[in-house]
């Protein structure tokens, strides 16, 4: 189950959410077998805004500007996608492999399997927030070189890595590419609210 609001909630909001999903027809012969009733209180609220106009980072706290870093985008080939994406999981050190992209050996964009720093997935199929590689520390605020990354130097990686956490929200602007798919990682703030709130 998911849900969002209209808006971003406000840091520190109690919610209270209730599921009448006893003998709901989910499709694909699942129905709901229970009503749930779940409570939470939200944290700080961090959004990072991307973009390949300045090729620069700003990460706002509850508001308030905190962190300006330059950034490397996705290359023509491979434009970043644009809107709002959910932080799904960081790993200090994560493994990338250009297969689970569709490259193979000989393939134009075609990498050998490495290990990225300060990993923070925004999609499914491999889009993060990561620490740039060495051989991209020129390009960053300058040119676009990555996958559809957003690459940082390493200061600035550490920063967003130790100070951001899973479900805080990055929006990518004026790339070209079309927005984040709502089931490529937690799109959802990609849907019209008067279109979500049908669903």
């Amino acid at each position: 189950m998911r849900i969002r609001p209209e808006a971003f909630w406000a840091a520190d909001t109690r919610v209270t959410v209730d599921m009448p999903l006893f003998g709901r027809d989910f499709g694909s012969g699942m129905i709901g077998n229970s009503n749930v009733r779940s409570t939470f209180t939200t944290g700080p609220q961090r959004i990072a805004v991307v973009d390949d106009a300045t090729k620069a980072m700003k990460v706002y706290f509850d508001g308030a500007l905190v962190k300006t870093a330059p950034v490397t985008l996705g290359s023509p080939d491979w434009l970043s996608p644009t809107g709002y994406a959910v932080i799904m999981e960081q790993e200090r050190h994560s493994k990338f492999n250009a297969g689970s992209i569709g490259l193979k050996p000989g393939d134009k964009g075609y990498y050998a399997p490495l290990v990225v720093e300060h990993a923070n997935r925004l999609t499914n199929s491999g889009v993060y927030v990561h620490q740039a590689l060495p051989s991209a520390y020129g390009a960053v605020g300058v040119d676009n070189v990555s996958h559809g990354c957003v690459g940082l130097l390493p200061d600035d990686a550490a920063w967003f890595f130790n100070n951001m956490r899973t479900g805080d929200v990055v929006q990518v602007l004026n790339t070209g590419a079309p927005a984040v798919e709502p089931l490529e990682g937690f799109g959802d703030w990609n849907i019209g609210w008067a279109s979500y709130a049908k669903r």
